[in-house]
């Protein structure tokens, strides 16, 4: 283990500068690396899942922070290494890797130096609304500063739309020619055809039992660094409300917290009978968990541009708008035009726009314009091919 002087994130990305230089990289040693706060998902389960096929790659995940038995059992069975944090193996492992995948960015596995033997690819977890990075409203010096560090590591990244690679140039301080668009490996998982193992089989299999054949609207907000969660903003007297009209309607809805928010649920939801609680840890897909969505409810999260694949309604509901707006991180793009649809600012409209949508039979939405402009492909692509080719071109695979 590693000496607790040594466990800070500066001092770790000090240990691999200092001995970077000394150890070869192998090419065939792949690190697929999650963000504290995050877990194995997305975009690094669809390019392991593709690199898994080769046969020809040792795979490992690290993540610096503790990872849930469930998740280490799933990697383990498809022969997947996951890397305990703080352990000297871990760093001989990073020192000697000769591909990174990072599903955030290079720091998260305290990379801070380029070298030429070791490819660095970026593979942003999602489409950005809000605004990230170096567009962020407020960014300190110190942060803008290992945000251009970082720029010199990746030599690779992959959008889903022209627009998207533009705002990633900018938002990530690189050069447009760095950035594939090939949309995101994960719309993949949007497909009920994707192959699951046995992990996700049972996720699967509880939303199943979960939805039954009812309607499904899942509530799916971001996370607020200036103020309440967006569950907390809900008051006991409108959970009540809202769970009788959901009652009233046959309607399920769950509630999916970001993975930086709320690890429970709101008190008074927990007996609730069409109120259920959807955590990052028990249900770690949320393209998975798409699938079975009827009508998405969605604040400022940018979960909606992934849902506009499935051509379904999506509706806004914050009751802190003005707050988020003005005070918060700010977006990427116009918000008023860009939002798909109608946005509801307190739950009495929130009810009546869901009523509207039942009753009309949450007939099947396009969102043309959205649509355009997030996305370069349609969920007819084949998105594995997509990356196959972007890894052939940087000699990965």
């Amino acid at each position: 283990m590693l000496p607790k002087k040594l466990r800070s994130r500066e001092k770790k990305a000090q240990l691999v500068a200092k001995y970077d230089w000394i150890f070869p990289k192998f090419s065939r040693k792949i690190i697929l690396v999650v963000k504290k706060n995050t877990e194995y998902s997305g975009n690094l389960r669809v390019c392991a899942d593709l690199i898994l096929k080769e046969k020809k790659h040792k795979l490992y995940v690290y993540k610096d922070d503790s990872m849930p038995i469930s998740i280490k059992e799933a990697l383990k069975k498809q022969n997947i290494n996951v890397l305990e944090p703080n352990r000297w193996l871990t760093f001989y492992h990073i020192l000697t890797a000769g591909v990174f995948v990072f599903s955030h960015v290079p720091r998260d596995a305290h990379l801070s130096i380029k070298n030429k033997n070791r490819k660095v690819l970026g593979l942003w977890h999602g489409v950005a609304f809000k605004n990230i990075e170096s567009q962020m409203i407020s960014v300190s010096e110190s942060k803008m500063e290992l945000i251009k560090n970082n720029a010199k590591l990746y030599d690779l990244m992959v959008a889903s739309s022209e627009v998207d690679k533009a705002y990633i140039a900018k938002s990530f301080l690189v050069d447009e020619s760095i950035i594939d668009v090939i949309g995101l490996p994960r719309y993949e998982l949007l497909k009920s055809s994707y192959p699951v193992d046995g992990f996700l089989q049972l996720q699967k299999d509880k939303l199943n039992n979960i939805t039954h054949n009812k309607k499904f609207v899942l509530y799916a907000p971001t996370f607020r660094e200036k103020k309440d969660s967006a569950f907390d903003q809900i008051c006991d007297e409108e959970w009540i409300k809202l769970n009788q009209y959901l009652e009233k309607s046959d309607v399920i809805l769950g509630l999916r917290p970001h993975s930086y928010d709320n690890k429970k649920p709101p008190t008074i939801t927990k007996k609730m009978t069409h109120i259920v609680w959807l955590s990052q840890e028990e249900f770690t897909e949320s393209n998975l968990l798409l699938q079975f969505v009827d009508i998405l409810l969605v604040d400022f999260s940018s979960i909606w541009i992934d849902y506009l694949l499935l051509d379904r309604p999506i509706l806004g509901f914050a009751k802190d708008f003005e707050h988020y707006c003005n005070e918060e991180r700010g977006f990427a793009y116009d918000f008023e035009e860009t939002f798909p649809d109608t946005f509801s600012h307190n739950v009495d409209e929130l009810i009546i726009s869901l009523c509207q949508l039942l009753t009309n039979n949450n007939q099947a939405k396009e969102y043309n314009h959205a649509k355009d402009k997030f996305h370069q492909y349609s969920l007819e692509t084949n998105y594995f091919e997509n990356l196959a080719g972007s890894l052939k071109k940087l000699k990965v695979i």
